[in-house]
C-alpha cells in the first residue's frame, strides 16, 4: 500500500461545533471537545501514513487559546512532525472560521477575516512494526 501523506503534509477537518456538544451556560464546549477533535484528524493522519490507527501515547504542550461555542465552524489540521521507527509525532492545531455572535440576532454568525487559533497540541502515537502497512 503507498502512503497518501508525507512528513510536513497536512490533513484538515472541517466542521460545525453542534448545540449537542455543549457543555457548560452560554453554548459553551469543554476543552476535551477540541482534543477529541485532535484525535480524529490524528488518526487519519496515521492512516494515510502508516495504513494503521495507530496508539495515542502521549500529548504534549496543550494549549486551549479561546473559548469555543455551539454554532462556530472550525478547521482541524494535523501533521507529522516527526517519525522514528514507531513513534510518530503530530502537529495540530484549531482555528474557528466562522463565529457565532448572536447579534442582532441569535443566528447571526460572522465569516472571519482571518481564522482564530482556539487550540493546539502536539501528539505522540506509536504504530508498531508489523502494522506499518504502507511504504513511499
Amino acid at each position: 500500500m503507498k502512503r497518501t501523506i508525507t512528513v510536513g503534509e497536512k490533513v484538515t477537518l472541517r466542521l460545525r461545533v453542534s448545540e449537542k456538544d455543549v457543555h457548560y451556560a452560554g453554548g459553551l464546549v469543554n476543552g476535551a471537545y477540541v482534543l477529541g477533535l485532535f484525535g480524529d484528524v490524528g488518526t487519519e493522519v496515521l492512516v494515510r501514513y502508516d495504513g494503521d490507527e495507530g496508539l495515542l501515547a502521549a500529548y504534549h504542550g496543550v494549549e486551549l487559546k479561546a473559548p469555543v461555542k455551539a454554532g462556530d465552524f472550525l478547521e482541524i489540521t494535523g501533521w507529522i512532525c516527526s517519525a522514528g521507527n514507531t513513534s510518530r509525532t503530530i502537529a495540530l492545531e484549531a482555528h474557528r472560521y466562522i463565529q457565532v455572535t448572536g447579534h442582532p440576532y441569535e443566528s447571526s454568525a460572522d465569516c472571519l477575516e482571518a481564522p482564530e487559533l482556539v487550540a493546539r497540541a502536539e501528539m505522540v502515537s506509536v504504530v508498531r512494526k508489523e502494522q506499518q502497512r504502507c511504504v513511499d
